[in-house]
């Protein structure tokens, strides 16, 4: 290579990195003819002299609107050549997801599009592990969209892997500024090597090559001059002055500016045209069925037997017009474009059609959509049904972008009248999965138009999904409303199912929610009609049973949920599950469900499926009192969660931050949602409640009472009369500190009356213990000790703390020394144990006012790990390995391993067996001492 040794230096230098492990992206811009090709494969004979493995995809136009077709080039070949059995290990886990993105696995489809990015890291991953790796990824500017997505997917997290990605740009196309091709090629990360034109020297030794023999220094400079020192047009330009009988003199500059327009550039076309019929056609059949083409696909389309089309390409490439490989390519993709561009559009819709037919003899589904988009509506049936089914296939690999554009394209051919509802559904659900803004409006068309049971459901059941995350949950109900009344007729088990969908959708937004009761004592007295109701019902009845204080009818409900199949249910059902489950104080069940859950939705990498759950499981957490757990589970989901699912995730954050003792950080995360009461969703009251416990922590009673009366209010708009929230309590506490009596203790003693009917005794210790501290005096004393026994036949542990620390505390303010100190030493003992620090330090400096002198603890051992450090503490406790607790966190190998390192320096411990003991810590026993 002439002028390149820098470039080449730094690339060797990169992948010299990369055989350490520390991996990176580099982009190689330049106009088209610069060089940019032969740089990548440069970098590639180096990478292989180091020992690294190399893998290689070049962008293509028809490959453009295909569904991970670069990812397919890169992967492909590798996996296909391995042994079966290191196959299976290099598809472990979420790289499975990642074959099934490339088409290349049956199995399970990934959970959303994220999944197949997700998986296709891992596969990636998996192949760096093995080996380093050069992977180069030529003309990006034609790569299609779900490969650039996979790509910058990777290149964020390529760093911490022992691979070098080498990407080339094509400056001024205009697909090189498009947003998917910028963000990789203008992240900060990204190296970035601009290929410079040739000097007069670099000319004079291509002119010299080709002419055989030293030009004179005026033929160079010319020659320079005309090409701007573009290597390609260098070449077409000599190749050109040697077919004249130019030898490079310097009276050969003059002929040379006169040659140059007709040889630099579209050149190939007059020369091609003088090879023949034959020729012609073959390149024409190539550009149009893109790189990578079997010579006998391409003889069909240009009309040529296998034979002819051999020795033709064969002639095209003397002629450099063609690369001296196969499958057939051209020798620079500048001459295929101008080949396709000399096609009149009539004849490349024309031939697009033909190759499509030809691509679907072959079995490559892909390709003939690809074919079809450029080809024009004509009722054409056959192209709707093999666009409409290579729809289905991009969808299922986690590409719904590709996906949608199929389905449009189907929809404009048009398909039959009667299948046009089900396509319309499909392109909603396609467009709402790649975030398009058209896709209600083609679920509404779709559920307009739909004439079939299944697709009037379906259609109804995915506009009220999409309506409930975009706010407007009051128009899902509408849309339900309306489909049941269009199949109670035709399909009563439909309208059944539709009907109990309506009302768990109704029953969590305050616009519905009245409505929806109604609906569902209705509901609950046909569920004996159904040998299997759906979840969704059982979910609601059982939701509605706890807030109507019916804890025996709820839990039987959700008993019968999680009995049925699917499980685990699917993800709609869970939210009204999981905090009926809270409620019932149901730990054991809950804990079960909770790892279900987030065993399926990491088994197929669906993020913000995960992300819920995990926000669920924080919940539960922080009531059994394993408050670092809790945090690490929250903060996980927060990080990564969206719309509601952020809601929810901050609000579990924010409760074991307060007992932590981290208010401040607790009010930094709040700030995550902007305007969250704007909402109607039932999540709000759950932010309404963490926000005020903060309030009241920071001292600032008006503003937590607010927030507790707010809670209230909203619960009041779902029918919610359980004490899931003890917002009436907490509210009665505001009240006291802003003296307030009169109106504390009505609350509060309702609080009481409420949990004793419910007969959780977690919720019963914590009425008890707020109505004793507001109630005061002898009876207050009463009631506290109460709360404490109470609390202690309860898996609250947190709660347990604070009341023996407020019982404690009242004792001595009557001056009851001796059975303060023990209250207090025992709520001590307990928080510091659990990590619970608020509680902690009041009890702390109680015990000083009495007069013992209580040790300060040091913070270490667990509570010295950070949060993202103890989940990964905790699976390697599981037994999980690096790779597994990446995959399992969606982070990179190499995160894990330095966030282990540091656990073991924190614990104490030098290996993975060492960490369960570790990390367990002894928790005193709280029926170890009585009550007075």
């Amino acid at each position: 290579m002439l002028e390149r040794d820098a470039e080449l230096v730094y690339l060797g230098s990169r992948l010299q990195d990369a055989r350490k492990g520390r991996g990176g992206i580099v982009a190689v811009e330049g106009p088209a003819g610069i060089g940019k090709s032969m740089l990548l494969a440069a970098a590639g004979r180096v990478a292989c002299e180091l020992g690294l493995g190399l893998l290689k995809a070049r962008g293509g136009e028809i490959e453009e609107g295909m569904a991970f077709g670069a990812a397919r080039q890169l992967l492909e070949p590798a996996l296909f050549s391995m042994r079966p059995a290191e196959r299976r290990r290099l598809l472990a886990g979420p790289a499975m997801m990642g074959a099934r993105a490339l088409g290349l696995q049956a199995d399970e489809a990934p959970g959303d599009e994220f999944a197949a990015l997700h998986g296709l890291y891992w596969l990636c991953a998996n192949f760096a592990e093995r080996k380093p790796l050069l992977m180069t990824v030529d003309d990006l500017q034609w790569v299609d969209n779900p490969s650039l997505s996979w790509l910058a997917y990777l290149g964020r997290r390529v760093p911490d892997l022992g691979l070098l990605v080498v990407v080339s740009v094509r400056e001024g196309h205009p697909r090189a500024s498009a947003p998917a091709v910028a963000g990789i090629v203008g992240d900060p990360a990204t190296g970035r090597l601009r290929l410079s034109p040739l000097s007069a020297d670099g000319v004079g030794a291509v002119v010299s090559e080709e002419l055989g023999r030293r030009a004179s220094p005026e033929f160079c400079l010319t020659c320079q001059q005309l090409t701007g020192g573009n290597p390609l047009y260098t070449w077409q330009l000599i190749t050109a002055a040697r077919a004249e009988g130019m030898t490079g003199n310097a009276t050969d500059a003059a002929a040379l500016r006169s040659l140059a327009p007709s040889a630099v550039g579209a050149s190939i076309l007059p020369g091609l045209a003088r090879m023949g019929p034959d020729m012609i056609a073959l390149a024409r059949a190539l550009a149009v069925q893109g790189a990578g083409t079997e010579v006998a696909a391409a003889a069909e389309l240009a009309g040529l037997t296998p034979a002819d089309a051999e020795l033709a390409a064969d002639a095209l490439a003397a002629a450099q017009v063609f690369a001296s490989a196969r499958p057939l390519e051209f020798f620079h993709p500048l001459i295929g474009e101008a080949v396709y561009a000399n096609l009149a559009p009539g004849a490349r819709r024309l031939a697009h059609r033909r190759a499509a037919e030809i691509a679907d003899r072959q079995g490559a589904l892909d390709r003939v959509a690809a074919h079809l988009l450029g080809t024009g509506p004509t009722g054409d049936m056959w192209a709707a049904e093999r666009l409409a089914a290579a729809a289905r296939d991009a969808a299922d690999r986690g590409a719904p972008e590709v996906a949608a554009s199929y389905l449009q394209r189907a929809l404009a051919e048009p398909p039959a009248p009667a299948e046009r509802p089900a396509l319309l559904l499909r392109l909603g659900l396609a467009e709402w999965d790649a975030g398009e803004p058209d896709a209600i409006v083609h679920l509404e068309q779709a559920l307009a138009t739909a004439r079939d049971p299944e697709t009037t459901s379906a259609a109804a059941e995915a506009l009220a999904q999409a309506y409930r995350v975009t706010g407007r949950a009051d128009q899902g109900v509408a849309a339900l409303q309306h489909a049941i009344a269009q199949l109670r007729d035709t399909s009563s088990r439909l309208a059944f199912s539709l009907e109990s969908s309506c009302a768990l959708a109704a029953v969590m937004d305050d616009r519905t929610a009245q409505d929806a009761l109604q609906s569902l004592d209705s509901l609950s007295g046909r569920i004996s009609e159904f040998a299997e109701p759906p979840p969704s019902l059982l979910a609601a009845l059982a939701n509605v049973a706890m807030r109507r204080q019916r804890p025996a009818e709820a839990q039987q409900l959700v008993d019968r949920a999680l009995a049925g199949e699917p499980y685990p249910p699917p993800l709609a059902c869970c939210p009204t599950l999981l905090s009926t489950l809270i409620a019932l104080e149901r730990h054991d069940v809950l804990q079960r469900l909770c790892d279900d859950l987030l065993a399926a939705a990491r088994r197929r990498s669906a993020l913000q499926e995960a992300a819920a759950i995990a926000s669920f499981a924080a919940w539960a957490l922080y009531r059994r009192g394993e408050l670092a757990d809790a945090e690490a589970q929250a903060r996980w989901a927060a990080e990564r969660a969206t719309g509601i699912y952020l809601l929810h995730a901050v609000a579990q954050l924010v409760e074991p931050l307060i007992e932590r003792g981290s208010l401040d950080q607790a009010a930094i995360e709040l700030e995550r949602v902007p305007d969250p009461l704007v909402a109607h969703s039932i999540t709000v009251t759950t932010f309404l409640f963490a926000r005020g416990r903060l309030q009241a922590a920071q001292g600032q009673p008006a503003d937590a009472l607010r927030d507790f009366l707010e809670c209230g209010q909203r619960s009041a708009l779902f029918g919610r009369v359980s004490v899931l929230y003890h917002w009436r309590s907490e509210a009665a506490l505001a009240h006291t500190r802003l003296g307030n009596a009169q109106k504390a203790l009505p609350l509060a003693q309702e609080e009481v009356e409420l949990a004793r009917g419910f007969g959780s005794p977690g919720a019963l210790g914590i009425a008890l213990r707020n109505y004793g501290l507001v109630k005061g005096g002898d009876r207050g004393l009463a009631l506290l000790a109460e709360a404490v026994r109470t609390l202690q036949g309860a898996q609250s542990p947190v709660e347990l703390a604070r009341t023996q620390t407020e019982y404690g505390s009242a004792l001595r303010r009557v001056g009851q020394r001796v059975q303060a100190r023990a209250q207090l030493e025992e709520g001590l003992d307990l928080a510091h144990h659990l990590g619970a620090r608020r509680i902690a330090d009041r009890a702390r400096a109680e015990l000083v006012a009495v007069g013992a002198k209580p040790r300060r603890d040091a913070i270490t051992g667990r509570d010295a790990l950070t949060a993202s450090e103890l989940r990964v503490a905790r699976l390697a406790a599981e037994g999980m390995t690096n790779p597994q607790i990446a995959q399992a966190l969606f982070i990179t190998t190499k995160t894990a391993a330095v966030h282990l390192t540091h656990v073991y320096r924190k614990l104490g411990v030098s290996r993975r067996a060492q960490l369960p003991g570790a990390l367990a810590g002894r928790m005193p026993d709280p029926e170890a001492k009585t009550i007075p």
